[in-house]
């Protein structure tokens, strides 16, 4: 089973800059790599999905974007 510290070392030898996890919101900001925009990735099964290339990172913008639309109604 991978560990979330080997999800982040994966994304960081694709070229993609990661930040600290929070442990109070469990997420993980990543910028994605050629830009300046970043996506806040869930610590656990989605970060290690992203770094298997199970995810991209506009499936996770579009899950935040739902959930932005869920919690505003």
């Amino acid at each position: 089973m991978m560990k979330d510290a080997d999800a982040l070392d994966i994304l960081r030898a694709q070229g993609c800059a990661v930040g600290t996890p929070d442990v109070h919101t469990g997420r993980v900001r990543v910028w994605i790599r050629g830009s300046d925009e970043a996506v806040d990735v869930e610590i656990g099964r989605e970060l290690h999905e992203l770094a298997e290339g199970k995810l991209s990172f506009e499936d996770i913008r579009a899950r935040r974007e739902d959930e932005t639309v869920v919690g505003t109604e």
